[in-house]
């Protein structure tokens, strides 16, 4: 009887699944922060914001610059496109610029600040780790088996 061992299971799925968990879970944080703006629950910080009057840009930005580019990155992790690993490190090193950017208009004192400022690192590892992996398999492409083909692959 041959004894039958399981292989040990590459990073690349891991770090994957583990980027899309974090793009979903921003996604929805950024999305519930710009409700918070809209509907007034951040009025305190928007009043520190002595060039900004009103929540309505607070709220836009924080969509568009952190939501979108989330949201987006996680569809294309789960329909597996080829530039899923490129676009979570852009959504985890925009995260990442955005909290940093923030520290010195509104503050540190905010555990959520620190938690988001973690998962946009943690999101850019892990991209990270998504496309060395991808680059240590061979591909099953042809245009990127074959490179003098990439003009005409579709």
């Amino acid at each position: 009887m041959t004894e039958r061992r399981a292989l040990p299971r590459p990073a690349r799925p891991v770090a994957r699944r583990w980027s899309i968990a974090l793009e979903g879970l921003t996604t929805a944080g950024a999305l519930a922060g710009v409700q918070g703006f809209l509907s007034g629950q951040f009025d305190p910080l928007v009043d520190q914001l002595t060039f900004i009057d009103g929540p309505a840009v607070p709220a836009l930005a924080l969509g568009v610059c952190i939501a979108v580019p989330q949201g987006v990155a996680m569809v294309l992790g789960l329909r597996g496109h080829a530039l899923a690993p490129q676009a979570a490190l852009g959504a985890g090193v925009v995260l990442t610029g955005w909290v940093l950017a923030q520290l010195p208009l509104i503050g540190g004192e905010s555990p959520v600040q620190w938690a988001f400022f973690a998962v946009g690192l943690a999101e850019t590892a892990l991209a990270v780790r998504w496309m060395v992996g991808r680059a240590d398999r061979p591909s099953t492409e042809p245009a990127l088996r074959h490179p003098e083909r990439r003009i005409h692959a579709r």
